[in-house]
């Protein structure tokens, strides 16, 4: 019997039978197949392939994710030649990389003894212990031999290494909030205790420099939806609603189901808790595409959440994710938002390779990671993203940024404080934070154009926004293809 499968079932052309070319015969069937269910194809003779199974569909006339066998899906093709069957594809959140490490005895000679000496990591200044630090250590980096683990309630963590390791080359340590992450070279490894340096929400980050007069009304009128992770609970971020996209979840629950989500919302709109964001004053929507322990967002929750952006009168969608091939689902959406005048920007992506999908969707904006050479605190682990050439004012693009002639804006995104869930706040790399700063831009720049925010929400209100965008961007020196029109402004 042949496994079963998800796939994204669109019509001929677009994202609903709306667009013109679309059959009679698969506007009939997609509108069909509107509720959940097992379904039934007509023509088999195999009562198990002529079943399939619909789990959730956008629009009553559009895009449907069922899940079918392969036989089902040939019988499906024959039956209906106007549909495009794609497969469901998952993306992971634009985070910067951090290093992979060999443990235990996939690093280490089977003949070595094994020890676990404990490390124990602390806030600098009051010795708090901190909880919920990844530590990534390395005996030999360039081998990749090491160990890694996440501090307890008292902030230890116990590492596997050989009772013959003295000194630890390097040691990543990545704290989930209220410190900034570092990196140590060649540390003895006697039971010391490491220190953190906290997060102080008046240190000039990158974000804070690139957008330095920033009002608490600024972005008034304008609405942004965070196509994320969800949102909070944050006291700095104020949410005007959502939805949880993500097949057989809540659909009202667009709570944070990770940190990566209110950590982008408040680059965009946070206010208060002395922090504020770069548009603070915008309408903010939380629209979750990442289940519960999910470590990718599927192509059909995104595409299901951009749709009902636009239908909430979204102005600018934040989408800091993507990786993988060109996704027919996800093209359609954003097009479909475009034609509506809602513009979709994008991280490039964290490999230092090509733009990444969907940012290189030539309807959308995407946005590379800028740097600010030392606008971190001493040992941070900032310090390794910095590349050549270097820009105006220190500047450069991050060392993790995806480039290339797709890139239209770049935005801040090394080094960037910002909300945690639980009003906490933690510093965070990638393009997933520059595209938040972008977003922010634009949309006070927008709130500002009272003619392009008045325009009929169609495709040429949308170009003008763009055109806003890359107009008022500022050449940072740096290559076209790196920082394309330059810094958002």
């Amino acid at each position: 019997m042949s496994s079963i499968s998800r796939f994204v079932l669109l019509p001929t052309r677009g994202f609903t039978t709306d667009e013109p070319h679309n059959s009679t015969a698969t506007e009939i069937f997609l509108s069909t197949m509107r509720a959940p269910g097992v379904k039934r194809l007509a023509n088999s003779s195999d009562r198990g392939m002529a079943r399939f199974t619909v789990l959730d569909s956008i629009q009553s006339n559009g895009a449907k994710l069922v899940s079918m066998s392969g036989a089902a899906l040939v019988q499906l093709k024959r039956e209906q030649p106007g549909l495009r069957v794609v497969p469901e594809v998952f993306y992971p959140s634009m985070r910067a990389p951090r290093p992979p490490v060999l443990t235990g005895m996939q690093a280490f000679s089977a003949r070595a003894t094994l020890a676990q000496p404990v490390i124990k990591v602390v806030l600098k200044g009051s010795g708090k212990p901190l909880r919920g630090v990844d530590v990534i250590a390395f005996s030999d980096f360039a081998a990749g031999k090491g160990a890694q683990g996440t501090t307890n309630a008292k902030g230890e963590v116990s590492l596997q290494l050989p009772r013959s390791v003295r000194v630890l080359e390097r040691v990543y340590l990545y704290p989930a909030h209220s410190a900034w992450p570092v990196l140590l070279n060649n540390w003895p490894l006697q039971g010391k205790t490491i220190e953190l340096p906290p997060i102080d929400l008046a240190f000039v980050d990158a974000r804070a420099k690139a957008y330095a007069k920033r009002e608490l009304a600024d972005g008034s009128g304008v609405t942004v939806g965070v196509i994320d992770t969800g949102i909070g609970p944050h006291a700095a971020l104020t949410v005007a609603g959502g939805m949880n996209a993500v097949t057989g979840e809540d659909p009202t629950d667009w709570s944070d189901s990770d940190i990566h989500g209110t950590h982008v919302a408040g680059i965009i709109a946070g206010h208060g808790s002395g922090f504020l964001g770069v548009s603070p004053g915008i309408t903010l929507r939380a629209y979750r595409v990442f289940g519960k322990n999910a470590e990718g967002a599927s192509s059909f929750a995104i595409a299901k959440a951009i749709d009902r952006a636009v239908a909430d009168g979204c102005d600018l969608l934040n989408l800091s994710l993507g990786g993988g091939p060109d996704d027919p689902t996800t093209s359609e959406a954003i097009k479909a938002a475009r034609a509506k005048g809602v513009v979709c920007v994008i991280a490039a992506g964290n490999d230092g390779a090509a733009v990444a999908w969907p940012a290189r969707h030539a309807l959308a904006v995407a946005v590379s990671a800028l740097g600010f050479k030392g606008l971190w605190p001493e040992g941070a682990m900032q310090s390794q993203t910095v590349k050549l050439p270097m820009g105006k004012e220190h500047s450069y693009i991050a060392d993790f940024s995806n480039t290339g002639p797709e890139v239209d804006l770049a935005g801040p995104g090394v080094g960037i404080i910002s909300c945690i869930p639980h009003d906490r706040f933690g510093v965070m790399d990638g393009t997933s934070m520059a595209c938040p700063g972008v977003t922010g831009a634009l949309a006070r720049r927008l709130a500002a154009d009272a003619k392009t925010l008045a325009m009929p929400r169609d495709g040429d209100r949308a170009d003008a926004i763009v055109k806003l965008a890359l107009e008022s961007a500022r050449d940072m020196g740096l290559p076209p293809f790196t920082q394309g029109a330059g810094l958002a402004q």
